[in-house]
């Protein structure tokens, strides 16, 4: 955290510094900084408008399932048990992955750019973290159901070496059967307690997808305190990714009724040791680029694409 806020980061809070003006919040935005201090979590129910998100819903559905995703994004890549995600279905993605994402989601879905980029967001995770986070990347998720809870449906940290922010947009109503995130609170806060659970693999275990088990964590932190954050499509949560959460984490695991979770994801991170970012981690038109505000303009890392360059990417 040291090496991460103050050295690596030094000239991120300056840029923060900088720009203080740019910064100033609201008093909605204040508290949900505080909300992220205290608890570890902010939830914000229908934040943006139902017509707005089922717009979007509806184009990145067509996308999942015309399979425009990247190929290299899932857990079984990661794992090395495929090298790709190509030559799939959608019906056998959705029965073997446990999340997949699409492609190039700001070129292929400009809409998109308003609410990734909507100043309150930038705000509240900036006078959060204390600086711009170098890393600030746009995703469209789908995470599918399955017969037992996978990967990050079980209990976990996020980066423990490292500052680590997630912030979901939701794009489907999320209850029970679309796998609310569950936050534990106050585990976010570097003490002793927020340290005893640990992960199943480091402690030599496998289970659990080497994340840590209801038990362990309950022993610590009575289920009674767990946050379970069911809520309207529209509405934004954000995590602190240093304290323990699941999700999405379907009540019944296995039950007909589940369904898949989309959302809009964006990932947050500080510096790591050892880990170079080259600050373009988003695909983004010139144009798009261009119409931003000063603020949007310091998040975006962009890779920026000329039209000329967009029409051969959409034609291919």
């Amino acid at each position: 955290m040291l090496y991460s806020r103050h050295f690596a980061g030094a000239s991120m809070r300056a840029l923060f510094q900088q720009h203080h003006d740019l910064f100033a919040m609201s008093e909605f935005e204040r508290e949900q900084v505080a909300s992220l201090r205290r608890h570890g979590y902010a939830l914000v129910p229908e934040f943006f408008s139902a017509p707005a998100i089922d717009s979007i819903f509806s184009q990145a559905d067509v996308m999942f399932r015309n399979l425009e995703i990247d190929a290299q994004r899932a857990y079984s890549i990661q794992t090395k048990e495929r090298s790709t995600l190509n030559g799939l279905t959608y019906e056998e993605i959705a029965s073997s992955e446990k999340m997949i994402a699409l492609r190039d989601p700001l070129l292929c879905i400009p809409e998109l750019i308003g609410i990734a980029f909507h100043e309150s967001i930038l705000k509240i995770a900036a006078n959060f973290l204390g600086y711009v986070p170098p890393l600030y990347r746009v995703t469209v998720v789908r995470d599918f159901p399955h017969n037992r809870p996978l990967h990050s449906s079980n209990f976990h940290k996020d980066n423990d070496e490292s500052d680590s922010l997630q912030i979901f947009i939701y794009l489907v109503d999320i209850d029970d059967t679309r796998g609310p995130l569950v936050y534990v609170p106050g585990s976010n806060h570097y003490d002793v307690r927020s340290c005893r659970p640990r992960l199943s693999r480091d402690l030599g275990i496998v289970a659990n997808d080497g994340r840590m088990s209801d038990q362990e964590v309950e022993r610590i932190y009575p289920r009674r305190d767990w946050a379970i954050l069911r809520t309207k499509r529209g509405s934004i949560a954000a995590i602190h990714g240093n304290g323990i959460h699941k999700g999405p984490a379907w009540t019944e695991p296995g039950s007909p009724k589940n369904k898949p979770r989309t959302a809009i994801k964006l990932d947050l991170h500080g510096y790591k040791s050892g880990v170079a970012r080259d600050m373009k981690e988003n695909r983004i038109r010139k144009c798009d680029f261009e119409r931003m505000s000063g603020l949007q303009k310091l998040f975006a890392h962009g890779a920026l694409v000329e039209e000329q360059t967009l029409a051969l990417i959409q034609s291919a």
